[in-house]
C-alpha cells in the first residue's frame, strides 16, 4: 500500500479504510481480482476526476483518493455517530456539542458521486433495495437518525458488529399493519387510561405513574410474542416503583378492581381470578402496593407462559441482580449428579432500570460483570431504561457525566439502542432486534426507552418549582394515547369518532370495576399477628441415622480422581490424611472435611447445592479443595461429582469480587428455587458490609413484607486473630439486630460436627414453612483446629446442638461462662492446659444465637446447685458482637442467686487492636478473667 494514502487515512477508518485501499492497489494491478462493486467504485471515482484511462493504467489523483476516504468517512460515520442526530427526545432535546451534520459536502464528495455507484458500496444488506448509492445513503441516514438509533460501534466481536448493521440496515422502514396500529393503539390506551383514571379519583395518591415512558406495557406485550415465537416459556422481570402498576395491572393482567382494592386499603384477594393463572404473595406485615410483585401465567401468545415480576424495596436497581439470579434458578434443572442442566433458553431476565439509577447505582455495573460469567450467565438479559430524563429532581447535567445514562454499558461490550417512547412503532421495532440479538449471541443489551415524566417524582409533588423550563414543554405536550391516536385518524386507519370511543371504553370499564368495590370493607388494623407456624420456628427434631459405612463410603469416592488426573502432590497429601479418621477412632474430621461430608450426603438424598464465593473453589484459607487442578494438565476435577447414589447436582463458582450484586443474585436464585441448599462466602466476613442493603430489605424481611421466602444460607469468616481491624470482625450484632419473629438463624459453632448437622438441618427445610436464611459466623483459625474437629462417631447418630454443655458437677459448678465460636474454643483449650483440673469452672458453649436458645440455658443454670456467677464472654468490643443482644435474655434466665457480668474487650469505635502483639495479651487477659 503506498505510504501516503497510510498517513492520510484517519484513525478511526480502522481496518475498512486500510481494506479499500489494498482493493485499489489489488485493482491496478488487477481490475477482475475486486468485485464488480469496488471496480465501478474506482471506476467512477476516477471519471469523475476526468481521467480518460481504463483499469490498470489509471491513478486515482489525491482528489479522487480523498472522495474515497470521504465516503467511508461518512459510513463510518453515519453509522457510529448517527445517534447524537436522532429523532430520539419526544421533548426538551439537548444541545449536542460537535455531532455531525452529515452532508455530503463536507465529506469531500457530492450526490453525483453516489449516483452512479450501486447500492451496494453503501451496505451489503440493502444492495438490491436501491437503484444506487445516493438513494442507498439518504435510506442509512433515514435509519440512523430515526426515532430508533444505535450504538454498536464499540463492541469488540466483528461477528456482533456486522450482524448488527446488516440486520439494523436490512429490516427496512418501521412498517405496521393497520390491524397492529388499532391493536398497538389500544394497548396504548389501555395503559395511558388507567393512569389518568387514577389521577382523577385518587388524588395526590403516589402511584409513579408511567406517564411518558407508557410504551414499556405494549413492549412487553410485544416482547412475550416474540418470545412466544423463540419458544421461551418464562419472562422475569425486575423493576423499580414508576410504572409497576401498571405492568403489573397489563402485563401480568391483575385485575383492575385488585389495584383499585389497593387504593382503597379494602381487600383485593376478593377479587383474585379463580382460575389459579395469578399468584400473589403478602407477607403479615405487607408493603406499599409499588413494592409488590405476582406471577402470572399467560397463554394469549401461543404458548403458556408465565410472567414474574419481583418484588422490590425503594433501593433502586438492586432488584437487577435479584432477577438474574431467578432467571438462573428457572433455566437450570438440578435433579440428576453433577452440573446443572442449562437452558437458556427456558427463561430471559428482563430489568426495566431508571435513567439516573442507571448509571448512579453501583450494583449496576457488579450485574453487567456477571453477564458472561460461567456461574452466572444468563444468556442475556435485556435492561430497558425507562428514561424520565430526570431524577428525584436532578436533570441529566448534574446526575451523569455521560452524554446518555446507558453509557457504562458499552464498557461491557453491549449494544445500545436508543429508542423514542412516544415512537411506538419503533418501540416494538427495537424489541425485533433485541430478541434475534439475544437469541443468536446470548449476550445482554440494553434499550434507551427516552419518554419524559408527567408529574413530579410522585403525584405530590410539584415539579415547576425545580424543573420549569422541563416542565414547561410537558404541560403542553399532549399524553400518547392521544398522540398516537390522532395519527392513526390521520392516517385514515380509524376516525375520529373511534379513537374517542375506544378511549370511554377504557374509562368505562375502570368505574365498571371500581363500582364493585364496597370502600366500608377496609383491612386497616393495629393488630398485626405473625403467623404461629412462623413463630413456631425449627424444632430440634431427633437424631439422624447416618451410618459410619456411608460416610466410609462417600469419604473414599471423594479421594478417588478420573485416570489420567493428579492434583498437586503437596495437596493430595493433604487431602490422604482424610481417611484417618475412618482408620483411627483417635484421628479428627476437620471444618472443611464435615462439610464435604454433608454436601454429599445432601446430594444423596436429592438436594441440590448451588455454593458461590470469592475463591470457594479452594476456600480463602486453602481448606476447601472442593475443585482440584493437574498441574500438569491445568485439567479440574470436583470430587463432589463423584459421588454414587447422589440425586441432585452440585455446583460451586467462584465469583467475582463483587458483594452485592453476587449476594443478590444468590438471593434470587433461591426464592425461584426453594429446593436448592444454596450457599455464599464471603472471602472475609467483613466483605459482606458490601452486601448490607440485600440482608436488610431481603434477607431479613421479604417473608414478613411479600411472603416472599428463602434459605439462603451465608458463611462469614470472622473471629478475632490478631490480624487488626479488618477482617477481624462479619459484623456479628447488624445481623443480631436484623432478627425477630424467627425470621433468620445465626450461628457462631465451634465444632465440625455440629457444622455438618446443621447443613444438614438447612437442606432438611427446605421448601418448606420451617426454611429460614442462615448467617454462619465461619471460622478462619479453627479450620484446623484439633479442639474443633471432631471424631466420625460424632457425625454417626447425631443432630445439631444449639447449646455444647459439657459433663459437669453440679453441686460443684459455682461459674457458668458462655461464650462462642472462636473465643470458646479458646477457653476450652486454656482449661485443658490448667496444671489442675477446676471443677468450679463451667464452659457453656452457645452455639447459635438466634433464635436464642435461652429455655436451654436456662435448664442448665437452674440446674446447678451453687451458681454464683454468669459470665458472659467474648472477644469482640462490648459494643459489638452477641452481648447486647443476649443480654435481655440472660437477665430473664440468670437465677436470681447469681451474677450476670461480662467479660470481654471494652467498647470501641474500631473492630479489634491494630497491633499483633497487643491483641494476645488483650486476648490474654480476657481468657484469664473468664477461669478465674
Amino acid at each position: 500500500m503506498q505510504q501516503n494514502e497510510v498517513e492520510n487515512a484517519p484513525v478511526r477508518f480502522g481496518t475498512n479504510l486500510g481494506m479499500i485501499l489494498e482493493y485499489f492497489d489489488m485493482y491496478k494491478e488487477d481490475p477482475d481480482s475486486v468485485s464488480e462493486e469496488m471496480q465501478l467504485l474506482f471506476d467512477s471515482i476516477s471519471s469523475n476526476e476526468g481521467s480518460n484511462t481504463r483499469h490498470s493504467d489509471k491513478a486515482l489523483t489525491p482528489a479522487g483518493q480523498d472522495k474515497i476516504k470521504g465516503i467511508l468517512q461518512w459510513l463510518n460515520d453515519i453509522r457510529q455517530y448517527g445517534h447524537l442526530k436522532a429523532d430520539v427526545y419526544p421533548v426538551y432535546s439537548p444541545e449536542i456539542d460537535n455531532a455531525p451534520d452529515f452532508d455530503f459536502n463536507a465529506y469531500g464528495f457530492s450526490d453525483a458521486d453516489l449516483e452512479n455507484l450501486p447500492a451496494g458500496i453503501v451496505s451489503e444488506a440493502i444492495a438490491d433495495k436501491f437503484d444506487n448509492a445516493l438513494e442507498a445513503a439518504r435510506y442509512l441516514e433515514k435509519i440512523y437518525t430515526s426515532p430508533l438509533s444505535y450504538e454498536y460501534t464499540h463492541i469488540n466481536n466483528t461477528e456482533e458488529r456486522n450482524w448488527l448493521q446488516n440486520t439494523i440496515e436490512g429490516l427496512g422502514e418501521v412498517e405496521l399493519s393497520s390491524d397492529k396500529k388499532v391493536y398497538l393503539f389500544k394497548e396504548l390506551v389501555k395503559t395511558e387510561g388507567f393512569e389518568k383514571y387514577l389521577h382523577k379519583n385518587f388524588v395526590g395518591a403516589k402511584r409513579f405513574s408511567i406517564e411518558g415512558v407508557d410504551s414499556l406495557v405494549p413492549m412487553l406485550d410485544h416482547l412475550l410474542g416474540r418470545m412466544a415465537e423463540e419458544n421461551i416459556p418464562h419472562l422475569q422481570i425486575g423493576m423499580a416503583h414508576r410504572g409497576r402498576l401498571n405492568v403489573l395491572t397489563h402485563t401480568l393482567q391483575k385485575p383492575y378492581a385488585m389495584m383499585l382494592s389497593e387504593f382503597m386499603s379494602t381487600d383485593p384477594m376478593k377479587f383474585l381470578p379463580e382460575d389459579g393463572s395469578l399468584v400473589l404473595t403478602n407477607g403479615w406485615m405487607g408493603d406499599v402496593k409499588y413494592h409488590l410483585g405476582g406471577v402470572k401465567t399467560r397463554t394469549d401468545k401461543g404458548i403458556e407462559q408465565t410472567v414474574t415480576l419481583a418484588n422490590n424495596p425503594s433501593h433502586l436497581e438492586i432488584v437487577g441482580p435479584v432477577v438474574q439470579g431467578r432467571t438462573r434458578a428457572q433455566q437450570e434443572q438440578t435433579d440428576q449428579a453433577g452440573k446443572a442442566v442449562h437452558d437458556v433458553d427456558n427463561s430471559l431476565g428482563v430489568i426495566i432500570h431508571g435513567d439516573a439509577a442507571f448509571p448512579g447505582q453501583g450494583v449496576n455495573p457488579e450485574s453487567m460483570n456477571l453477564s458472561n460469567l460461567n456461574g452466572y450467565s444468563v444468556g442475556g438479559a435485556m435492561h430497558i431504561i425507562t428514561n424520565n430524563r430526570i431524577g428525584f429532581t436532578t436533570e441529566e447535567w448534574d446526575a451523569r457525566s455521560t452524554l446518555y445514562a446507558s453509557d457504562i454499558a458499552k464498557g461491557f461490550d453491549m449494544p445500545v439502542f436508543h429508542v423514542n417512547a412516544d415512537r411506538p412503532e419503533y418501540v416494538l421495532r427495537v424489541i425485533d432486534i433485541a430478541i434475534q440479538y439475544r437469541q443468536k449471541f446470548k449476550k445482554d443489551l440494553v434499550i434507551d426507552l427516552i419518554g419524559y415524566r408527567r408529574y413530579g417524582h410522585n403525584e405530590m409533588d410539584e415539579p415547576m418549582t425545580t424543573n420549569p423550563n422541563l416542565y414547561n414543554e410537558v404541560h403542553e405536550y399532549p399524553s400518547i394515547d392521544n398522540l398516537y391516536g390522532d395519527k392513526l385518524v390521520e392516517e385514515g386507519v380509524i376516525t375520529q369518532e373511534d379513537k374517542d370511543s375506544i378511549m370511554q371504553a377504557i374509562q368505562d370499564e375502570l368505574r365498571a370495576e371500581h363500582d364493585k368495590i364496597d370502600k366500608n370493607d377496609t383491612v386497616v388494623t393495629e393488630d398485626i399477628q405473625t403467623p404461629k407456624e412462623i413463630m413456631e420456628g425449627q424444632a430440634n427434631e431427633t437424631e439422624e441415622d447416618i451410618t459410619r459405612d456411608r460416610l466410609q463410603k462417600i469419604n473414599d469416592e471423594l479421594l478417588e480422581y478420573p485416570e489420567g488426573f493428579a492434583p498437586l502432590k503437596k495437596l493430595n497429601n493433604v487431602l490422604s490424611r482424610r481417611k484417618k479418621p475412618f482408620e483411627d477412632d483417635t484421628a479428627l474430621v476437620d471444618w472443611a472435611h464435615a462439610e464435604a461430608l454433608a454436601f454429599a450426603t445432601i446430594n444423596q438424598d436429592g438436594t441440590p447445592i448451588r455454593f458461590t464465593g470469592e475463591d470457594a473453589e479452594r476456600g480463602t484459607f486453602a481448606h476447601r479443595h472442593a475443585v482440584l487442578h493437574d498441574p500438569e494438565t491445568g485439567k479440574k476435577h470436583t470430587p463432589l461429582h463423584n459421588i454414587s447414589d447422589a440425586e441432585a447436582s452440585f455446583e460451586l463458582y467462584n465469583s467475582p469480587l463483587t458483594e452485592m450484586a453476587v449476594v443478590a443474585y444468590e438471593y434470587g436464585y433461591n426464592v425461584e428455587n426453594n429446593s436448592a441448599l444454596t450457599i455464599w462466602e464471603a472471602q472475609y466476613g467483613d466483605f459482606a458490609n458490601m452486601a448490607q442493603p440485600i440482608f436488610d430489605v431481603f434477607v431479613s424481611s421479604a417473608h414478613s413484607k411479600w411472603g416472599e421466602r428463602t434459605a439462603l444460607t451465608l458463611l462469614l469468616p470472622h473471629a478475632q486473630e490478631g490480624q487488626g481491624p479488618e477482617h477481624s470482625s462479619a459484623r456479628l450484632e447488624r445481623y443480631l439486630q436484623l432478627c425477630a419473629e424467627n425470621n433468620m438463624t445465626v450461628v457462631n459453632l465451634s465444632s465440625s460436627a455440629n457444622y455438618f448437622h446443621l447443613l444438614r438441618r438447612q437442606a432438611k427445610y427446605l421448601n418448606t414453612e420451617k426454611m429460614r436464611p442462615l448467617v454462619v459466623m465461619s471460622p478462619k483459625s479453627l479450620l484446623r483446629n484439633t479442639t474443633a474437629s471432631q471424631p466420625v462417631s460424632e457425625f454417626v447418630q447425631g443432630r445439631f446442638h444449639e447449646v455444647i454443655v459439657p459433663e459437669y458437677k453440679k453441686s460443684k459448678v459455682k461459674t457458668a461462662v458462655i461464650a462462642s465460636g472462636k473465643v470458646a474454643v479458646d477457653l476450652l483449650e486454656a482449661q485443658a492446659k490448667a496444671e489442675t483440673p477446676n471443677d468450679e469452672v463451667m464452659i457453656i458453649r452457645l452455639e447459635q444465637l438466634y433464635p436464642f436458645p435461652a429455655e436451654a440455658i436456662k435448664e442448665v443454670l437452674d440446674d446447678i446447685t451453687n451458681l454464683k456467677e454468669v459470665r458472659f464472654v467474648q472477644e469482640e468490643p462490648q459494643n459489638q458482637g452477641s452481648y447486647h443482644f443476649a443480654l435481655p435474655y440472660l437477665l430473664d434466665i440468670v437465677p436470681k442467686k447469681a451474677e450476670l457480668n461480662y467479660i470481654g474487650r471494652k467498647p470501641s469505635a474500631s473492630t479489634s487492636e491494630g497491633n499483633g502483639g497487643s491483641y494476645k495479651l488483650v486476648q490474654q487477659n480476657i481468657i484469664e478473667k473468664a477461669l478465674k
